[in-house]
């Protein structure tokens, strides 16, 4: 009796152990620190499907201007301008931000995903042809 007492004991701590430490490496995951560099971009819709931005802080680019159509593709931007989701940008400037966001478009509607950089994971606006909104890192902005 008492070898399987022992050996019950010796389980339990055994599984408390592993409970743990699986506990805190979610938890770890979970509460990863987000880095945020301040930028500021003023975004403009047109009526021809074209989405244009202007980088007023942190980017290496001024304008950006492309074609969004409805239910298209949506374009991934980061403080160089656009890229790819799957592309890494090996450099990193101590002068620019380092952010990544994706940008689709319903209707008059854009949808931005943030993936680095931002405090949004998900922002959307209606937005008239020739109508602007600034964004920054924590959302939208004056």
């Amino acid at each position: 009796m008492k070898t399987s007492k022992k050996y019950g004991l010796l389980q339990l701590m055994i599984l408390t152990f592993i409970m743990t430490f699986s506990t805190s490496e979610l938890f770890a995951q979970e509460n990863k620190e987000i880095q945020l560099t301040d930028f500021l971009l003023v975004v403009q819709n047109s009526n021809n499907n074209k989405i244009a931005m202007e980088c007023k802080e942190g980017c290496a680019w001024k304008t950006l201007s492309y074609n969004l159509s409805d239910n298209s593709k949506p374009q991934a931007i980061d403080e160089y301008g656009m890229t790819d989701l799957d592309k890494v940008n090996p450099q990193e400037d101590a002068d620019l931000s380092n952010f990544l966001f994706t940008v689709e478009r319903k209707g008059n509607k854009l949808f931005f995903k943030g993936v680095e950089g931002t405090a949004w994971t998900e922002l959307s606006f209606s937005i008239s042809p020739q109508e602007e909104q600034a964004i920054n890192q924590m959302g939208m902005t004056e």
